[in-house]
């Protein structure tokens, strides 16, 4: 999600973040943490190139609903998400709770406008890009061809939105009454049930889906055969999304957070603020500099890349080529993606996997707007 515990010169920067709680401190040095999101980022990296999400065409296919692999492998990563949420609010309560808080702060200047809005641009970036924010980089790692251009999207997204966040803090963002954000709150029920509950439902949505559209009859290509698990070119995307999932555990234990990718964005393209030029026009910028909650997610990316570089290069064939996008649709989608979850307070992982894991209502209206958007601008290339 979008990190918390900054330091601003930024008057704007001050006053949205005066009410936010400030991030529970982790028992973990800055070594550990720093080391711990590489390791999930090995494990991301490798999920997501076997996965076979990382290809465009599977994520524009799901898009115009003609494949489900994205959809299966995304519903286990909430289901697996979620379980692993409920086992630390029995077992880690201090640390769920935090984790809470912390996804609290990031929407309570947030409406159902902002949210419902950034998560559509987002949804059509995706589909212009075939690619979600977390994604581009593994896409690079893995080989997908033109996947610069929507990396280059991103950082011109990040830019933009940090040149117009006074603008859209006053059009969008407000105080808002978020003292029911999660949907047990609102329910009266505890988090267990409601959460256990929806996982069920999800699971039984997988099952049909599973049964309608096997995973290996929608593969880019024939699975073939392997010599072992990892030298596969592909893995169920059920497997691979409980293994994402399950990166909610030491994302929370460890991190002091919940799953997310956009931030790695900002946190890069704030370095440049230190060049002074940029301090004063690009304020917003300055709070991303430094420390963990803003650098993890660098690490935890990057490893993700290096990782599916790996994977590929053990599972693939050697003359593979994976198509890309054109090169303008890459730059557009990056930058769709990248506005649009900031927008929201959110992007894929920190809305559909975090935000919907710990069932907050903004996140629902997030995922919905997002695949909506999506949809929506898959149906609009059919017609250019």
């Amino acid at each position: 999600m979008e990190a918390r515990k900054r330091t601003t010169t930024s008057q704007e920067n001050i006053a949205e973040m005066s009410s936010a709680p400030s991030r529970t401190a982790t028992p973990w040095s800055t070594p550990v943490q720093i080391v711990s999101a590489g390791l999930m980022g090995v494990v991301f990296g490798f999920a997501m190139e076997k996965a076979r999400v990382t290809e465009p065409m599977v994520i524009q296919a799901q898009m115009g609903m003609s494949k489900f692999i994205m959809m299966k492998m995304f519903l286990s990563a909430v289901v697996a998400g979620q379980v692993g949420l409920v086992a630390l609010n029995r077992f880690a309560g201090k640390q769920f709770q935090a984790a809470r808080s912390e996804f609290a702060s990031c929407v309570q200047h947030r409406g159902w406008l902002d949210v419902g809005l950034g998560g559509a641009i987002l949804g059509a970036g995706m589909t212009m890009a075939g690619a979600c924010p977390g994604m581009v980089i593994i896409q690079v790692g893995a080989g997908a061809q033109q996947a610069g251009f929507t990396v280059a999207g991103l950082f011109i997204g990040a830019y933009l939105y940090a040149f117009s966040h006074p603008s859209v803090s006053k059009l969008f963002h407000g105080k808002n009454d978020h003292r029911h954000v999660f949907l047990d709150q609102q329910l009266g029920l505890p988090f267990p049930l409601v959460a256990l509950s929806f996982s069920a439902l999800l699971a039984a949505a997988i099952t049909v889906f599973e049964h309608f559209f096997p995973w290996e009859t929608e593969l880019p290509r024939p699975l073939g055969s392997a010599d072992s698990f990892f030298s596969m070119h592909a893995w169920s995307p059920v497997v691979s999304g409980a293994l994402v999932g399950a990166l909610q555990i030491p994302a929370v234990v460890m991190l002091g957070d919940t799953l997310g990718s956009s931030t790695c964005y900002m946190t890069l393209s704030a370095q440049t603020t230190r060049l002074g030029i940029l301090k004063t026009s690009c304020g917003h910028l300055c709070g991303y500099t430094d420390g963990v909650s803003n650098w993890w997610q660098v690490v935890y990316i990057g490893s993700a890349a290096l990782a599916a570089a790996v994977s590929a290069s053990l599972g693939s064939p050697g003359n593979l080529v994976i198509p890309g996008v054109s090169p303008t649709a890459g730059v557009i989608g990056g930058i769709l993606m990248l506005f649009g979850s900031r927008l929201a307070g959110g992007c894929t992982s920190g809305h559909g996997l975090s935000g919907m894991g710990l069932l907050a209502t903004s996140s629902f209206v997030a995922v919905a707007t997002m695949f909506g958007g999506g949809m929506a601008m898959k149906l609009a290339l059919s017609y250019m």
